[in-house]
Parts: C-alpha cells; structure tokens; sequence
C-alpha cells in the first residue's frame, strides 16, 4: 500500500497533511515545497542554501518515513474509507423516494443529509 501512496502527488500531500509535523524541519520544508508548491528541486536548493542533491535526499528520506507511519498508523487509508462511505451514504439519501412521506420523515432526511455534507466538507 505504501508504494502505492507515494504514485500519487495529491496523496503525498496528504500524507504531509496527517504527518508531516513527525518529519525534521529540513525534511517538512523540502517535501512541502516540492510537492505543495511545485518548486524543482533546483529551487529548492537555492531557497534553502543546500545543494539539489541535499533537496533531493531530504525529500526521498521525508517520503519514506511519511510511507512508514501510514504503514505502522493507517490515518491516510482510514481517511479515505470514511470518506468513501459517507459520499456512498450521501448518493443513497439522494435516491430515497420521498413522495408518499411525511413532513417530518422528509425533514429528517434532509438534516441528515445537510449533516453528512457538512462532515464531507470538513474532511
């Protein structure tokens, strides 16, 4: 799975995103300029006074321990699984057929939906 993360740019970030506050400041630094900023690693170097090989290894040892800790603590993976449930649960409410309900029945449906949205927003 960890292999798999680090295929994408967006799960990288998000992977910065649950852990990065565990990397070195060096580390942090280099990966989020790469990937949250898209600077080259050129640019990186001349930001930070190292060289692009320096920029280059801080990044490849900061996306290691990223796919470590989501290997060994899973939050990017269980992230995801909410995520996918509620927007599931979402898309169900949405096919409920409410003719024939009550006021109080299609009230109640709309507050759990407005409730969902607004966890899917937050996440």
């Amino acid at each position: 799975m960890a292999q798999d993360i680090t295929d994408s740019i967006y799960e990288i970030s998000m992977l910065l995103d649950f852990y990065g506050q565990l990397l070195t400041d060096s580390q942090y630094r280099c990966m989020d300029m790469y990937y949250n900023q898209d600077l080259s690693l050129t640019e990186i170097a001349e930001e930070l006074g190292i060289s692009r090989q320096g920029a280059h290894d801080f990044i490849r040892r900061g996306r290691a321990a990223l796919n470590e800790y989501e290997d060994k603590l899973g939050l990017l993976g269980k992230f995801s699984d909410i995520e996918k449930k509620l927007r599931l649960i979402q898309a169900d409410l949405q096919l409920i057929d409410r003719t024939g309900m009550n006021d109080g029945n299609i009230y109640m449906l709309d507050q759990i939906e407005q409730n969902i949205t607004g966890i899917i927003t937050k996440l």
